[in-house]
């Protein structure tokens, strides 16, 4: 097996994969990029991370055995990079952000295939190594521009979310001081006590709640169930059941991970739910609670061409912020996105 040193490469202006798995920043450097070149031992192609093991040799000739993940199957799939890009017995070179708390761990964000072909893992991932033999997901998902081909479908299709835009929930409200100016003492309190590695509820294959799921960058879709509609995304599988008759009401329901939803019509293109009796206790993932007596209003707003779908949650939390919080984002419709299953595995987390 041919062999290389690890070397640093001070790019610190790479950008880091929007919509990525909450613990990428937690447990990788991302300001900085090393490449790493060795035998592919295993492969775990599973969510929420594909897990790859390298043996690489130091400059003494002593085997290291390093253990990388990097982006989810979903988004392979998505990408149409299929498992047979690497196998195991190749020799590779990967480049990635470097493990925080260990001496052997990577995210990978390109591969160099024994082939000589570069795999781009990632819409604003720059090519490391010279040379014309790129593979990256086809172009108009690497823009993020829609299909226009069936405006008549309306808000009922699959949506994607595209590259390079900002979570729906910043990350950093619980540090930065314009979030912390608008959370309560309480909330305040709880934000300082949360420890990532010891609190975190975004591990071992367990599912999102209300507000959080709405940021999850996986496929999604509205389908109707007799006059109710259903939110499918395929993060955890996530089913969310939309109640559109003129009586539904939220009074007397059960609190519940996703809470009780209530829609209703603004003309053909906007959907309005109002969201209450969210029971996750989580807003951010990142320490912020939540509590039942939160309430999200959310629009959803498609374009006439039906390429895109804008989204606004306004969310008010009487115990935990003191002024109503409102995100954005948006999704876009490609043609051939489908919402598979998402096939959790605890050994394919970080």
């Amino acid at each position: 097996m041919s062999t290389r040193s690890v070397f640093v490469l001070y790019l610190l202006g790479l950008p880091v994969i929007a919509g990525a798995h909450h613990a990428i920043g937690g447990n990788y450097d991302t300001s900085r990029v090393i490449e790493v070149e060795g035998e592919v031992v295993d492969i775990l192609w599973r969510n929420p991370h594909v897990q790859v093991s390298l043996r690489v040799m130091d400059d003494s000739g002593n085997p290291q055995d390093w253990r990388m993940s990097t982006t989810s199957l979903s988004n392979l799939r998505r990408w149409q990079i299929d498992a047979s890009f690497i196998e195991v017995g190749e020799t590779i070179s990967v480049a990635g952000n470097p493990a925080i708390r260990t001496d052997y761990g990577l995210y990978i964000r390109n591969v160099l295939t024994s082939a000589g072909e570069e795999v781009l893992l990632g819409g604003n991932v720059q090519p490391v190594w010279t040379g014309d033999r790129i593979i990256e997901m086809v172009e108009s998902r690497r823009l993020g521009i829609g299909d226009t081909s069936e405006p008549d479908l309306g808000i009922f299709r699959v949506w994607s979310t595209p590259p390079g835009i900002p979570t729906l929930i910043p990350r950093d409200m619980g540090i930065t001081a314009e979030g912390r100016a608008n959370l309560t003492p309480s909330a305040l309190q709880a934000v300082d006590a949360f420890v990532w590695e010891r609190d975190t509820l975004l591990r071992n294959c367990a599912p999102k709640g209300m507000p959080l799921i709405m940021h999850a960058p996986y496929p999604s879709q509205f389908v109707r169930d007799g006059e109710n509609i259903v939110w499918h995304n395929e993060e955890y599988d996530t089913i969310r059941m939309i109640h559109m008759a003129s009586d539904a009401s939220s009074e007397g329901q059960p609190d519940s991970l996703l809470g009780y939803s209530v829609g209703r019509w603004e003309g053909e293109r906007t959907l309005v739910v109002t969201t209450t009796h969210m029971n996750w206790g989580h807003l951010d993932g990142q320490g912020i609670p939540s509590s039942t007596s939160a309430t999200a209003v959310e629009r959803f707003v498609v374009t006439p061409q039906g390429d895109r779908l804008d989204y606004t949650m306004t969310y008010t939390d009487p115990e935990n912020v003191i002024e109503p919080l409102t995100f954005r984002k948006h999704w876009v419709h490609y043609a051939d996105a489908v919402v598979n299953a998402y096939d959790c595995l605890e050994a394919a987390e970080d």
